[in-house]
């Protein structure tokens, strides 16, 4: 997702992108509860059949899936904030607050998209400044990078005016 801020102070332009969040973490706990009461329904009714084996495994289950889906739904929180002014060109990583941080000089820095040598492989937005090249919203669909694009050159056509 593609969220634009402008501060007319200080003629910021701020782009937040974020992954989609198919599932909150609310319904993701909702489903690890399902499934862990599925197993845990199947695990006791084999126990009681005899099967006492099953108990440990489905336990295991149960922790295999919660695991993965906490890893899978923490990935949908990361955050890149690039942030443009007519001097600086900031960007931010992160999951809850910004792990990696660069910042150029906005006149120096350029926009870069590598297009794939195979139409099923994604395209890939990287910012080029000093040597240094980081590759912003690499977790955005083909339209939504396409989005990006567009919009960090109107960004840019824009803050030449200043």
């Amino acid at each position: 997702m593609i969220q634009i801020e402008f501060n007319e102070k200080d003629h910021a332009f701020q782009i937040i992108l974020t992954p989609n969040k198919s599932l909150s973490w609310k319904f993701s706990l909702l489903f690890i509860l399902v499934i862990a009461v599925t197993c845990g329904v199947i695990g006791i009714g084999f126990y009681l059949l005899g099967a006492s084996l099953i108990l440990p495994f489905a336990g295991l289950e149960i922790l295999l899936v919660g695991a993965c889906v906490f890893f899978v739904v923490k990935r949908t929180y990361k955050q890149e904030i690039i942030t443009m002014t007519p001097e600086k060109l900031t960007i931010e990583k992160g999951i809850n607050s910004p792990k990696h941080k660069w910042e150029y000089f906005r006149i120096w820095a350029y926009v870069v998209v590598e297009k794939p040598k195979h139409p099923w492989y994604p395209a890939h937005i990287l910012i080029t400044s000093k040597g240094e090249r980081v590759p912003v919203g690499d977790f955005l669909t083909e339209n939504e990078k396409f989005t990006l694009v567009e919009n960090l050159r109107t960004i840019i056509d824009s803050l030449k005016a200043y």
